[in-house]
């Protein structure tokens, strides 16, 4: 499959208007300030308006549950989406400026499958969580770029399972008010993947998992 171009993703990063987009899914947002603007996040119960949008930078960030990111992000964390559907999915014709008549995009609604299997065992529900982040952490450039600026990018990557915890695991999961959503959550709580607040324990962070010597993933 041919990389998506680094010009390519920059140029949507600026041209698509964020605040269009995240009101297109639905979020209400009201002016604070200049070029600033809030409403209420839509990735965890929220009574008062903690999300917070950055007309200039034409990023986001909540207050609350710490989701942030720009466009692509927004896409990836409100669909469900892996970063390259994401992408494909502004391609598709996305708001690119404030009163411009460039359509709406609009969901495939090709989800993508749950990363975990339910009848999996601690063990074997812990690694996948770990391959899900480890995936993840490949098809995200900024992540990788990040990693090797460090000295952390290649060979390194594969030989320690290194990964990277973008909030999308949750949107991947079925929803919390379902019975099967809820019990997975409390497994992923109990292994050390979610907190007592129903959200990642790791949020737009670098995961490490502790592997001993036959390879098995003991915890991160």
């Amino acid at each position: 499959m041919a990389r998506i171009p680094d010009a390519e993703i920059e140029r949507l990063k600026t041209e698509v208007s964020l605040v269009r987009l995240v009101e297109a899914s639905g979020v209400v947002l009201g002016k604070r300030g200049a070029g600033e603007m809030v409403g209420l996040c839509p990735f965890h119960e929220d009574g008062t308006p903690s999300l917070s949008v950055s007309v200039g930078k034409n990023l986001f960030h909540c207050f609350g549950c710490g989701a942030a990111g720009g466009v692509i992000d927004w896409v990836m964390q409100r669909e469900g989406m892996s970063f390259r559907h994401a992408v494909e999915w502004l391609r598709d014709g996305a708001p690119v400026a404030p009163g411009s008549d460039v359509a709406k995009p609009r969901s495939s609604g090709r989800r993508l499958p749950s990363p975990v299997q339910h009848d999996a065992d601690d063990a074997a529900l812990l690694a996948q969580v770990i391959d899900y982040y480890h995936e993840t952490l490949k098809a995200s450039p900024e992540a990788l770029a990040y990693l090797a600026a460090r000295g952390l990018g290649g060979s390194l990557v594969e030989r320690f399972r290194l990964g990277f915890a973008n909030r999308t695991l949750g949107l991947r999961l079925p929803e919390k008010t379902r019975k099967a959503g809820a019990e997975i959550r409390g497994r992923l709580e109990r292994i050390g993947i979610y907190r007592e607040s129903g959200h990642e324990h790791f949020t737009g962070s670098l995961v490490v998992p502790v592997i001993d010597e036959a390879g098995a993933i003991r915890e991160v």
